[in-house]
């Protein structure tokens, strides 16, 4: 069975580095980006199954990473978890109607809960 492929698109090294060992322990295949403008260009290149995306990040915000996402028939039916420190109802609110398959608080969720959540929206 082929692994399924995730975008983990992170500023953060930490971050990255965590959820990368994490992904690949789990057996999925993962490849890393460090801003939205890197996201796009490797999505546009390759797919992927998932993308576990932070909000805040240089370039190009979460949010306009899941926009282009979404708006792109190429990419619309890549699943997307947001995954960031920020929290506010509005932020939750705005990328689900963007079109986010989930919202994830870096801080209240630990690696284990993340990883549940990714076999949720991929169905596994």
């Amino acid at each position: 069975m082929a692994k399924n492929k995730i975008l983990v698109v992170d500023d953060t090294q930490m971050y990255q580095n965590i959820y990368r060992s994490k992904l690949l322990s789990e057996g999925f295949a993962v490849k890393l980006a460090g801003n939205g403008a890197e996201a796009i260009k490797i999505l546009l290149e390759e797919a992927f199954d998932l993308v576990l995306l932070d909000l805040t990040m240089p370039l190009m915000d979460g949010f306009k990473v899941l926009q282009a996402i979404k708006e792109n028939p190429k990419l619309s039916s890549t699943r997307v978890i947001v995954f960031s420190s920020r929290g506010q109802p509005e932020e939750i609110e705005k990328a689900v109607n963007l079109g986010a398959d989930g919202y994830l608080i870096k801080s209240t969720t630990p690696p284990n809960e993340v990883v549940k959540k990714v076999r949720e929206v991929l169905g596994k």
